[in-house]
């Protein structure tokens, strides 16, 4: 069976070679000029292996990585161009920031020599996770959860963290979201990995209550989840056998551009509220949240993108925006989550605009259980924890560590 290889180049000669090379490794190769052909034949996209140069007339590779990411486009990425060493590695750099497999940089003079390396590394690289390789993962328990802390800007406490799903592979070691969320949306897993993802989450608040930490909980879910069949009731057998505290549970609608109908799920997420969740619309700014949504669905907290707070220490209009949306969020008498906090600067800004809650690295990178009971206790927070609780509580991280190594090592 052959591979798919595509070359993104407006050189014709770059790409003629590039295919006869790639062909000659067994690679079924298209190959795209401009980040306009791709947008008018988004099929070009189901590649394995994408070559790209990084100036491209009006557009750069950077400008290509954008567009992939929002489509979600999984491949391996090797930059071939004529650009500086520096410039090669600020691109791979955020290739990999993206979650992109990057294989590295190819000067254009050198594709005809040195290319067969690349594609011997790219032999030797883990194959990517299959469907039944994540179905026997939900079945094993490799999906852990990683904690990232969201903050009181205002006075600087902790009030809660959102949980993000990892997969601790055997072969492969620990995967992240992007390299196989895609997966379980198109091997219809969504609903089985949500209701995973959530049933550890409420065992993790359990174990926070009986440390006397009343944190709340953000929980990822996506439109199927909504739409899928007897999710109520399910949900109700699943929290009272947990014994939940729901006013500390925050749902994360992450995909508001696949609830088809507003009206059913308008009855499903009221249904929620009315048991005392809180509804977050994530992702606002973004072309997968508007103010329709926010206007006829039930929420009770927006998440600014990462998009712009990543910007406003260095764009004015991001700022503008993000200002905007905080305002917004207080009149429509919503919490307002700033994801994606990177920089000091970023966070005065962000404290200064009035925005109540934030998260990001940094204020903290996402942590294990353990290591998130650890930092929790190293904070020593007199509103979260008493001197008698913070002693309990570092004896307890200390328990979870050595439980969880001793199951690692079964």
């Amino acid at each position: 069976m052959l591979s798919n290889a595509l070359i993104i180049d407006d050189d014709p000669d770059v790409r003629l070679l590039g295919k006869t090379l790639l062909s000659q490794h067994g690679y079924e190769v298209l190959t795209a000029g401009s980040l306009g052909e791709l947008v008018r034949q988004p099929a070009l996209l189901n590649a394995e292996l994408i070559l790209l140069d990084f100036g491209l007339g009006e557009f750069t590779g950077l400008d290509i990585l954008d567009y992939l990411y929002d489509l979600r486009i999984k491949a391996s990425i090797l930059f071939i161009s004529s650009c500086s060493q520096e410039t090669a590695a600020l691109a791979i750099t955020a290739g990999k920031t993206m979650g992109f497999h990057m294989l590295g940089f190819l000067a254009k003079d050198k594709l005809f020599t040195d290319l067969a390396s690349f594609l011997e590394l790219l032999k030797k690289a883990p194959k990517a996770p299959t469907s039944d390789e994540l179905a026997r993962a939900i079945q094993d328990n490799q999906l852990f959860l990683a904690y990232q802390p969201q903050i009181d800007l205002q006075n600087n406490h902790v009030i809660g963290a959102e949980a993000l799903v990892r997969w601790q592979d055997p072969q492969r070691g620990v995967l992240y979201p992007d390299s196989f969320i895609p997966l379980a949306e198109q091997s219809d897993q969504m609903v089985s990995l949500t209701w995973y993802v959530i049933e550890l989450a409420l065992q993790q608040q359990a174990q926070w209550q009986a440390q006397g930490w009343h944190l709340n909980i953000s929980i990822n879910i996506p439109a199927a989840f909504i739409q899928a069949e007897g999710v109520l009731e399910a949900f109700d057998q699943l929290t009272q056998r947990h014994h939940a505290v729901l006013s500390k549970i925050t749902l994360e609608l992450t995909e508001t551009a696949g609830v088809e109908c507003l009206g059913y799920a308008n009855y499903v997420l009221k249904a929620l509220r009315q048991r005392g969740c809180q509804l977050a619309l994530d992702d606002f700014g973004t072309g997968h949240s508007s103010l329709t949504q926010l206007y006829r669905l039930p929420f009770s907290e927006l998440k600014i993108d990462r998009s712009f707070v990543s910007l406003i220490d260095q764009d004015k209009e991001a700022l503008v925006i993000t200002a905007s949306i905080i305002d917004l969020g207080k009149r429509l008498g919503l919490t307002v989550v700033a994801e994606g906090i990177e920089t000091a600067a970023q966070h005065a800004l962000l404290a200064e605009a009035g925005c109540p809650v934030g998260q990001g690295y940094f204020l903290s990178r996402p942590l294990t259980a353990a290591a998130f009971n650890a930092w929790m206790c190293e904070r020593s927070l007199p509103d979260v924890m008493t001197q008698e609780e913070s002693m309990f509580a570092r004896c307890n991280a200390c328990c979870v560590e050595v439980c969880s190594a001793t199951k690692r090592s079964r």
